[in-house]
C-alpha cells in the first residue's frame, strides 16, 4: 500500500524544513523495513508499505496525520478511479470533497474538481454532501508531478522527528513513568539513550528481559537505542549501612544523577530525562526534587512533571510499554522505599549524611553497553 503523511511542527521551521524532513524520512525508512519514503509537495509519500504496519504510524514522532493514498494525474477520470479505491467510501453516509492545489498551473481549478468529483460520488454511491457533519472526506492534493487521492485522515503523535534536536539520556527504571518520559522527549525531536541502575540483589534473566523489552519497544520510535546497564551493588551496600532509612531514596537518586551525568558527559550528551511527576511519590515533592536535582549541574528535563498517573498510564498503554512495566521487578528505587520517607529534605542534612559515603567507588563503576534495535 501507499501512505501519505503530513508533518506536524516541521512546517514552522522555515528554511530549516529540509533538515527535519530528512530526519523523519530516515526514521520511517529505518523503522519500516522495505518501505520507501520520499518528500512530495506538502507531505511525505510512503511506498511499498505493509498493511499490517499501518496502525504503528500513529506513534511515530513528527507525524500530524496520515492515510492510505493513491497516485494519479490531474485528470477527472483518473481521480474518479482513485476515489473508487478508497475503502471508507463503502460505508459512508455523508461526505465532502476537499481539493488543495499546490501547483496552480493545473488546468482544473479546486472548485471544478470539488464539483465534478462531488457529483460523481453522490450519484455512484448514493451519498449526500454535508460539509460539516460528514463521516467521509475525499481529499485531492494536486501537485506539479501528480495528484494524491485519499480518504479520512488518521491522527498521528505530532511533535518533531526523533533525532532532529540532539541526544538526551533517560534514567530508565522498571516502572511506568520513565519509559513514557522517554517517548515524550522523542516527540520533542531528541534521540534518547538509556541508563539503568541494576538492583544487584534481584539480578535474574527476567529482570534483564524487562529492561531490554522496554528499550526495544521504545527503539521502534527512533530506529535504535543505546542502553547502559550500571551495576549498583556496592553503592546499595553503602546506602543501607550509612544512610538513615527516611533519606535513602533521596541520596540514592542523587547518586543516580551523579553517575548518569558522568556517562552522559562522556557520550557528549547535555541533558538527563526523568519520569518525575510532581507529588506522585515521596521523592517527588518540590523540596525533595530540589535537593535531588542539586547533585549535578547537567540540565534535567522532566516532561511528565505536570501529568497525573491516569494520563501517564494511558500513554504507556498506547505506546506499548505498559504491559512490560507491569511485570514484577524490584528496581533500585523500590529497594530504598522507607515506611516513613522524608518529604521535605534539607540540603544541609543531605550533605552531612553524604560525608559518610565513599564516593570514590563511583569512578570504578563501569557500565555494560548495548545497542538495541526495534526488530
Amino acid at each position: 500500500m501507499n501512505v501519505i503523511i503530513h508533518v506536524d511542527e516541521i512546517f514552522l521551521k522555515g528554511g530549516n524544513q529540509p533538515f527535519f524532513y530528512r530526519a523523519l524520512i530516515k526514521n520511517l525508512s529505518t523503522v519500516f523495513s522495505g518501505a520507501i519514503a520520499k518528500r512530495i509537495e506538502g507531505a511525505i509519500w510512503l511506498e511499498n508499505f505493509r498493511n499490517e504496519d499501518f496502525d504503528k504510524l500513529q506513534n511515530i514522532p513528527g507525524i500530524a496525520n496520515y492515510a492510505p493514498a493513491f497516485w494519479c494525474q490531474c485528470e477527472l477520470e483518473e481521480i474518479k478511479s482513485a476515489v473508487d479505491k478508497i475503502e471508507e467510501i463503502k460505508s459512508a453516509k455523508l461526505f465532502r470533497v476537499t481539493t488543495v492545489r499546490s501547483h496552480k498551473a493545473q488546468k482544473l481549478s479546486s472548485a471544478e474538481i470539488d464539483k465534478n468529483i462531488g457529483q460523481y460520488i453522490a450519484q455512484k454511491y448514493n451519498l449526500k454532501v454535508n460539509l460539516t457533519k460528514h463521516n467521509f472526506e475525499a481529499h485531492i492534493d494536486v501537485g506539479k508531478n501528480g495528484t494524491a487521492v485519499y480518504g479520512n485522515l488518521f491522527e498521528g503523535a505530532g511533535g518533531l522527528p526523533s533525532g532532529s534536536m540532539g541526544k538526551v539520556m533517560c534514567l530508565l527504571s522498571g516502572g511506568i513513568d520513565s519509559p513514557v518520559a522517554a517517548y515524550e522527549m522523542m516527540k520533542r525531536g531528541t534521540e534518547v539513550e538509556f541508563i539503568h541502575f541494576q538492583n544487584q540483589t534481584q539480578v535474574s534473566e527476567q529482570v534483564g528481559e524487562k529492561i531490554f523489552d522496554l528499550v526495544k519497544t521504545l527503539a521502534f520510535f527512533q530506529g535504535k537505542s543505546h542502553l547502559l546497564i550500571v551495576p549498583y551493588g556496592e553503592i546499595q551496600r553503602q546506602i543501607i549501612m550509612k544512610v538513615p532509612a527516611d533519606y535513602r531514596m533521596i541520596i540514592s537518586r542523587r547518586i543516580f544523577f551523579r553517575l548518569a551525568e558522568k556517562f552522559a558527559r562522556e557520550g557528549k550528551i547535555s541533558a538527563l530525562i526523568t519520569g518525575d511527576s510532581l507529588g506522585q511519590v515521596a521523592s517527588q515533592t518540590l523540596e525533595n526534587l530540589s535537593v535531588i536535582y542539586e547533585a549535578t549541574d547537567i540540565l534535567k528535563l522532566s516532561p511528565l512533571i505536570g501529568s497525573n498517573k491516569r494520563e501517564i498510564t494511558k500513554l504507556a498503554r498506547r505506546i506499548g510499554t505498559l504491559p512490560i512495566s507491569n511485570r514484577p521487578y524490584e528496581d533500585c528505587c523500590s529497594l530504598f522505599v522507607a515506611k516513613h520517607p522524608e518529604t521535605k529534605a534539607k540540603l544541609v542534612m543531605v550533605k552531612k549524611i553524604e560525608q559518610g559515603i565513599d564516593f570514590g567507588i563511583l569512578d570504578k563503576i563501569a557500565p555494560i553497553s548495548y545497542y538495541i534495535g526495534s526488530n
